[in-house]
């Protein structure tokens, strides 16, 4: 059988493959008039390394998310992916200083301000986790001193 990273690589694959037909069925010709626009800024080798990396690298996200699903709970992934988001709108506003809207301002506090809110939670719950469990430790410690364990 396949491990769950090579599954999700045929998946992929024969995804892509089959979506083709699609693709030509609603774009039709337009894609060979979009190719020759694209063309008039830049070279041909340039416009195929672009598209390969820009897949390449989207699939490596997608496989690395595949992944981390497989060792960490569903919403701390989403948490994370939510964060990796909002860091990429701030990167480029500083990096790039592309002007952000009040509605991506107000997404991106709250983004901020969720994930620190699940974090906060989640760190006083494995807190609590962990005084029980001492506590559970102590009394069954004391139980055996005084023969009444086991």
């Amino acid at each position: 059988g396949f491990s769950f990273i090579n599954l999700f690589g045929v998946v992929t694959f024969y995804a892509f493959f089959q979506s083709i037909p699609f693709v030509l069925l609603v774009e039709g010709f337009s894609f060979i008039d979009l190719w020759k626009k694209a063309l008039s800024s830049s070279t041909s080798l340039d416009l195929v390394r672009g598209l390969v990396l820009s897949g390449l690298f989207h699939y490596l996200n997608n496989e690395v998310m595949y992944l981390a699903l497989s060792n960490v709970h569903p919403v701390t992934l989403a948490v994370g992916n939510t964060m990796k988001r909002v860091f990429i709108v701030v990167a480029s506003v500083l990096v790039f200083h592309n002007p952000i809207s009040v509605q991506a301002a107000i997404g991106s506090v709250i983004g901020i301000g969720g994930v620190l809110l699940y974090s906060l939670t989640k760190q006083h719950y494995e807190e609590l986790e962990k005084k029980r469990l001492e506590e559970e430790a102590a009394a069954s410690n004391k139980s055996n001193r005084w023969g009444m364990g086991n």
